[in-house]
């Protein structure tokens, strides 16, 4: 292992850098959360996943610039870092980064309707070809339902008539009982 003596001075700039890079990555976080419109339990992933990332790459700065030693002024550093990023470049670098994607996103969906308008445009002349054979279909579906209906009718007719037949029989049987039983 190559033994660099840093000076403090640069471990406190780094660690300042690293906690503006830490804030950077929040803000990337954040956008993910606002456009993939997480829920409760993505949202909490989401943040433990964070932090694990945060705490992995602080320690491995630590680890590089002071041998693994903790000194006040590193953890300081990242403190002040986050803060100087926060209180003044997170806005700017949020509205960039939303510009960007909001950008990129229309671009994607005015290039999917340059390929779907002919689409479009190709299906609506196909209806407007075929509308006389729809009105054929409708006038034909239309009969058929007017035929099956009469159908209906009359068997509901034909088996009231059974039933009538039926029941005289039985009534005609029920008076010549009732005549015999007198």
């Amino acid at each position: 292992m190559d033994y660099l003596p840093y000076t403090q001075e640069y471990m406190l700039a780094v660690s300042v850098m690293a906690g503006m890079f830490l804030g950077f990555i929040w803000d990337i976080y954040r956008i993910i959360r606002h456009y993939g419109k997480l829920k409760v339990v993505a949202t909490l992933i989401g943040d433990i996943l964070y932090w694990i990332i945060s705490i992995y790459i602080s320690s491995q700065l630590i680890l590089d610039i002071s041998y693994g030693n903790v000194r006040f002024f590193i953890l300081i550093g990242f403190l002040a870092g986050a803060l100087l990023y926060f209180y003044g470049l997170s806005k700017y670098i949020l509205k960039l980064l939303i510009f960007i994607i909001d950008f990129i996103l229309k671009a994607i969906k005015f290039v999917i309707n340059l390929l779907i308008d002919p689409v479009k445009f190709l299906i609506g002349k196909i209806k407007t070809l075929l509308y006389p054979l729809k009105l054929k279909y409708i006038r034909i579906r239309d009969k058929g339902k007017k035929r099956y209906k009469f159908i209906k009718f009359k068997l509901k007719k034909v088996s009231k008539n059974r039933k009538m037949r039926y029941n005289k029989k039985k009534r005609k049987k029920r008076k010549e009982q009732n005549k015999l039983a007198r």
